[in-house]
């Protein structure tokens, strides 16, 4: 009767941990980093676009060594489930003295994930890594489905008396139902735009630009916005476009 005991004790404890929470990786002498709270993902032309915001360290945190990416897909409620043995794919290592690839902007942190099939759902998680190995698993999930996003549209620039003036043919989708447009516009010393020109997507095809600095280019990007099956999609960018205000 012992033994048996001791089979079904032994038997309850790989059960419990194989199913249980995966909380943050600790070192024996250390904290687990703060976990990460801000993460969104967000669908532009072919690609999702992922972005969080650094953590604040606090006091008694080592120096973060860096930000882990993972993605799951998503297939029925139990492969969503952190608990439920469903796998995550570590998709990107983010070293913060060696971008690459990875944009950032301030405290902001950008990675383009373009290995995505369209009608798939994914999940993803991303984590603070200090140089220890410690990793907080616990940090946020973010849930996406990859749709059929909008055409991008073509855009022709056109001189007003006080700034510049974008123009473009009316885009039609094949999906869902057209939003509207959103401007991006990069200063000389900028390679991305994050936000939008435009807060709200513009019901009309154009953006007249009166905050210009004179003799100073600006280059603009266009992208059609579209909600298709509860999700918002924006296009691809349109082909650069640059013009500057010249004082008369």
């Amino acid at each position: 009767m012992t033994s048996v005991l001791r089979i079904m004790t032994f038997l309850l404890l790989v059960l419990c941990c194989a199913c249980g929470k995966k909380g943050p990786l600790i070192p024996p002498d250390g904290k687990a980093p703060p976990p990460i709270t801000t993460l969104r993902v967000d669908q532009q032309g072919e690609n999702f676009r992922i972005s969080w915001l650094a953590p604040e360290q606090g006091p008694g945190y080592p120096p973060l060594a860096g930000y882990r990416v993972y993605r799951r897909e998503v297939r029925s409620p139990s492969s969503e489930c952190p608990e439920c043995g469903a796998t995550d794919i570590l998709i990107k290592t983010v070293d913060p003295e060696y971008l690459q690839d990875v944009i950032r902007l301030g405290a902001i942190l950008v990675v383009v994930d373009s290995d995505v099939k369209t009608g798939t759902t994914y999940q993803y998680q991303v984590t603070a890594l200090e140089k220890s190995g410690a990793e907080n698993r616990d940090s946020v999930r973010v849930k996406r489905r990859k749709v059929l996003p909008p055409p991008a549209p073509k855009v022709r620039l056109e001189e007003v008396p006080a700034g510049i003036m974008l123009a473009w043919e009316p885009v039609t989708t094949e999906a869902g139902t057209l939003s509207g447009y959103t401007v991006y516009r990069l200063r000389p010393a900028e390679r991305y735009a994050f936000l939008p020109a435009n807060p709200v997507p513009l019901k009309e095809p154009g953006y007249e630009d009166l905050r210009m600095e004179p003799d100073t280019i600006y280059r603009y990007q266009v992208r059609a916005v579209a909600l298709v099956d509860g999700e918002t999609v924006e296009s691809a960018p349109s082909p650069l476009v640059e013009g500057k205000f010249i004082l008369p």
